[in-house]
């Protein structure tokens, strides 16, 4: 640590960073530790859906025609493509790539409160209190983090990204704990391509050249950069491989013509675009699939501030917000499928945990923690299956209990990626990349 007036290779690689890039490099924390393992690169990719908020079980995934009307709900069960598989009536695109997915009814935890949810959701942890807080530099670090800090050398193309927000719940936490680097550092945050990829205007800030300012001329500043590096380098040479690795990562990605034409849009057809929806969440699933294809290992779609929490009026919200994601997911299934692109990828749609089983007085449904379910696809799932079960009335786990961490397991084992992996906090303890199971009946 530098003391108060010293100048730090921090500081000088600071200013340099706000000239290159902009300021978001230079806001970027540098605490942790580089990377000591690489991971094994299968060539599987991930393309995590995080529907924040909580979706209903019972409205999609898990219909109970025969539970009181009180608990069935107002959308009646619909067959799909695949003989015994039902999902309600506001599923009917994705009813039809049924047989792609494997859908997990006997999900579990004990987190109750949106954030600890998503916590759980996306590290696995249980270490953590059932209550609104802040993210810090003791949290488990997110899924893209981790890829950042296996990743041994800077790649073209950075192995995790996020899309098109980051989660958060304004008020009791702008900074949702589980999708940074956490004990990692924020060296190790996922890139964030933010903004609607709906939009006609439509420009990632963090991927757009300034005005004026062509590749030769960003060559040129990245050579000057490299003159104060090896200045500063003489003043502190501590965090050299962290800001390493962010500076060829942030110039690759403003010049490297694979990730820079995958944000662009324009490339895709009109009917391509319309397939997918000409929505939020539709637009982004289809940069999703192009992230992919330009070769990033994990992009995480972050649905934003508590879109599917419905305590109320669950009827008016859905009709607002599930045929969006329905068209969408059904989409990127099939597209992934038709380019055969899915046997590589894998798609998870999930909530941070389900709703109560009773429809309360206001005609929604409050958190549930105890069982709920999520929908997995492609990178070696099988598809056309149900896994675990829900009791008559949805409301515990009937067989085979899941948990974000086994779900987590299963992830990195299908990325090729041990789930034992021993990861190092800030004093440098050991701790496991994910304590659940891997789902072999699923592979």
């Amino acid at each position: 640590m530098f003391q108060t007036g010293d100048i730090s290779r921090r500081e000088v690689l600071r200013i340099g960073c706000v000239s290159l890039f902009g300021s978001a490099i230079g806001r970027a924390s540098l605490a942790g530790t580089a990377a000591a393992t690489a991971p094994s690169h299968n060539g599987r990719s991930c393309i995590f859906m995080l529907l924040q908020g909580g979706p209903s079980h019972i409205d999609l995934w898990d219909p109970k025609p025969e539970a009181p009307a009180e608990i069935r709900g107002g959308y009646a069960p619909i067959d799909t493509n695949v003989p015994g598989i039902r999902f309600t009536t506001m599923l009917p695109e994705t009813a039809r790539v049924a047989d792609k997915l494997a859908i997990v009814r006997s999900m579990t935890h004990v987190f109750n409160n949106h954030i600890a949810g998503t916590y759980i959701t996306l590290t696995g942890s249980t270490d953590q209190p059932n209550q609104d807080r802040e993210a810090n530099g003791e949290d488990f670090p997110g899924p893209g983090a981790v890829l950042n800090y296996l990743q041994r050398v800077p790649t073209a193309v950075p192995p995790a990204i996020s899309l098109p927000t980051w989660l958060s719940i304004p008020g009791p936490s702008n900074r949702m704990p589980g999708q940074y680097g956490g004990f990692l550092g924020g060296v190790n945050d996922p890139f964030l391509i933010s903004g609607d990829p709906d939009k006609e205007d439509f420009r990632p800030l963090s991927l757009t050249l300034p005005d004026g300012c062509d590749s030769g001329r960003m060559s040129a500043r990245w050579s000057l950069l490299g003159e104060m590096d090896a200045a500063a380098r003489a003043i502190d040479r501590r965090e050299t491989r962290t800001y390493d690795r962010l500076h060829s990562c942030a110039y690759e990605l403003l010049t490297d013509p694979r990730v820079r034409e995958a944000v662009d849009l324009t490339h895709e057809s009109d009917a391509v675009r319309e397939r997918y929806g000409k929505t939020k969440i539709g637009q982004s699933l289809l940069l999703a699939r192009r992230l992919v294809e330009a070769g990033v290992r994990l992009v995480g779609y972050n649905a934003f501030n508590q879109e599917w929490d419905t305590h109320h009026n669950i009827p008016s919200r859905y009709s607002q917000i599930l045929p969006g994601m329905d068209k969408a997911y059904s989409a990127l299934v099939a597209d992934l499928a038709e380019r055969g692109m899915l046997d590589t990828t894998l798609v998870i749609n999930a909530g941070e945990f389900g709703r109560t089983p009773l429809i309360n007085k206001d005609g929604g449904r409050d958190h549930w923690p105890d069982v709920y379910s999520v929908a997995l696809a492609g990178g070696g799932i099988r598809g056309g299956l149900v896994y675990g079960a829900s009791d008559k009335k949805g409301a515990f786990v009937g067989s085979d209990p899941v948990t974000p961490a086994d779900l987590l397991a299963t992830m990195w084992h299908i990325l090729g990626i041990d789930p034992a992996t021993e990861l190092r906090d800030r004093l440098n303890r050991p701790l496991v990349l994910s304590r659940g199971s891997v789902l072999t009946p699923l592979l």
